[in-house]
């Protein structure tokens, strides 16, 4: 049985050429969505999530990411903060829900890669989160401009996946 989930992550791959089409609203509501859905710890929920849509946001968020000059040409982006004071839980909560996004994005059709890295304080004062948080990421999307294959260069699974104890093969 195809499992569709699985696919995605077998397939995703980090996109930074956009074809410029538009993506519909229901498709960017989903996923942004799959980020406030995310499983958190004790359920605290610490992130806010700003998606940008307007070009000159896009342009903007393009200059301040150093990693992501190439958003400025996305059709969306996703700028992913959280609270400071949630420390690693924090941390931890909002980069399951980036995975969330580019996921749930990927199974669109729509592609993503994870930019930038916290903090972000141009980020975060350009588009208004209070001081109490850092940005972790911002992720541009849009539809690519060529198909992938999803091709991914791995280490081999028994070089990283062991059964019981390190170093027994997993059958």
């Amino acid at each position: 049985m195809a499992n569709p989930v699985f696919e995605a992550v077998r397939t995703v791959l980090a996109i930074r050429d956009f074809d410029g089409k538009e993506i519909p609203d229901d498709v960017v509501r989903r996923i942004a969505e799959s980020a406030h859905l995310t499983a958190s710890a004790s359920n605290r929920q610490p992130w806010h999530f700003v998606v940008v849509r307007e070009q000159e946001g896009l342009r903007k968020l393009g200059s301040l990411v150093r990693t992501g000059p190439y958003t400025a040409k996305a059709a969306a982006a996703v700028i992913v903060a959280y609270e400071k004071e949630s420390g690693q839980y924090g941390l931890s909560d909002a980069s399951r829900a980036i995975q969330s996004i580019i996921l749930t994005a990927w199974a669109e059709g729509v592609g993503s890669n994870w930019t930038g890295f916290a903090p972000m304080d141009a980020v975060r004062q350009e588009f208004g989160l209070p001081d109490t948080y850092d940005v972790l990421a911002v992720l541009p999307l849009g539809y690519p401009t060529r198909k992938v294959l999803g091709k991914k260069k791995r280490k081999p699974f028994d070089e990283v996946v062991s059964a019981e104890r390190f170093g027994t093969p997993l059958r």
